[in-house]
């Protein structure tokens, strides 16, 4: 009778001890959506990773109970800033530019109960990839085409100069016509003079 009574009390212990393990267990709050969803195969890069729980999470002052990871298949975590946790919600943001493959995305909060709770899942990207945008020797080379194409040509012959012809105007003799008619009424003079003479002595 007394080993019955100890198996039963062993018993009872051992049931209370499981429950009491399992009570906080089953109380953490699980992850019912998330945003990239599991499995999915995106075809546009995502801004954000956004988890969503069965209940409130519990957000500590220096933010040490609440992590994010998004790793792709070279190992590079594009998680650009710390999570942010609003009731049920946990929100990360990414890193543009995202390359195409696979990621892991690996969380870990403080649930409703106090206790942290973590996990990971994955998903993959296959976005189509957008045009190269032009490099700046390429715009560098394109503007100086288009500036030498429409840019005038400048003739490298020289320009005979014009030349200027002033007018010649005659200038009248400066010589006065008294100086050239004195002389002449002078031989005059002379040659009646000495006929004059010439002429009395004749006549003696």
């Amino acid at each position: 009778m007394f080993r019955i009574r100890t198996a039963l009390a062993g018993t009872a212990v051992a049931v209370i001890a499981l429950l009491a393990v399992a009570a906080p267990a089953s109380a953490h709050d699980q992850i019912i959506t998330s945003s990239p969803a599991a499995d999915e195969q995106l075809t546009s890069i995502p801004e954000q990773v956004v988890l969503t729980f069965s209940g409130n999470l519990l957000s500590l002052a220096d933010n040490s109970g609440t992590a994010m990871t998004v790793v792709d298949e070279n190992g590079q975590d594009w998680v650009a800033g710390e999570p942010v946790v609003s009731a049920d919600t946990v929100t990360t943001p990414l890193k543009p530019g995202m390359p195409n493959g696979a990621y892991v995305v690996t969380w870990k909060v403080v649930s409703s109960d106090g206790h942290p709770t973590s996990g990971e899942y994955s998903f993959s990207l296959d976005a189509e990839e957008s045009a190269p945008a032009p490099t700046e020797s390429t715009a560098s080379t394109d503007s100086t085409a288009s500036t030498e194409s429409t840019a005038p040509v400048e003739s490298t012959a020289p320009v005979a100069p014009v030349a200027t012809q002033t007018p010649t105007s005659t200038a009248p003799d400066s010589t006065p016509w008294p100086l050239v008619i004195a002389p002449v009424v002078v031989l005059l003079i002379a040659v009646i003079v000495i006929i004059v003479i010439a002429a009395r002595r004749r006549r003696r």
